[in-house]
């Protein structure tokens, strides 16, 4: 068997883990799931799944990684002086790379599954946000810039979470125009009370 043949097989048995993972976890919690039912699923034996994963939850890891590695690119090119001002540009970006995971996000981002995913997402809004003002000698001290990008990666996650698990007859993209003018707003509100107090 050539390299090629073999590079395509493991693709399509990590494809069919990952979608047999995706539909079970649809149905029931993930700890409910066994290695067993899973391998069932995705019409592969145990030693084959063992070859690549040593646990569901590692499947699970494995989604969530490269969910977090494509958001990692928008984030860590994102202008976030430009941002600071106008939000909407980064989180219209956000929001095409999470429907272009609908199915998969659906999962990640439904109630008692979200945690995990959504922690890692936020702590990564953090880093690159403070990468960005340490770098940039933005005069924002970094313990503060710290907490208010902490405060508005999480509140942004759990409004795209809500939208995920009620599909509110507002468009994605009506959502992200109204978080970007909620922080917009909050971060002028912000810049006046230092103004006052200074």
């Amino acid at each position: 068997m050539s390299r090629q043949d073999k590079d395509k097989r493991v693709i399509k048995t990590k494809s069919a883990i990952r979608q047999a993972f995706i539909e079970l976890v649809q149905t029931r919690d993930m700890a409910a799931i066994s290695v067993s039912e899973l391998v069932e699923k995705a019409g592969i034996t145990r030693s084959t799944f063992y070859m690549y994963y040593e646990s569901v939850a590692d499947v699970r890891d494995a989604i969530e990684d490269e969910i977090v590695a494509n958001l990692d690119k928008i984030v860590n090119e994102n202008d976030w002086l430009k941002s600071m001002v106008d939000p909407y540009p980064l989180l219209d970006a956000i929001a095409k790379e999470i429907i272009a995971y609908d199915d998969t996000n659906r999962y990640l981002l439904s109630g008692s599954n979200s945690g995990h995913l959504l922690d890692k997402l936020n702590q990564r809004v953090v880093v690159a946000f403070i990468r960005f003002v340490q770098d940039n000698h933005v005069d924002i001290d970094a313990a503060r810039a710290k907490y208010i990008a902490a405060f508005i990666s999480a509140g942004t996650s759990e409004c795209f979470k809500l939208w995920f698990n009620h599909r509110s007859t507002l468009s994605l993209q009506e959502l992200c125009l109204r978080i970007s003018e909620t922080v917009t707003k909050g971060l002028e509100l912000l810049k006046s009370i230092e103004t006052n107090q200074g």
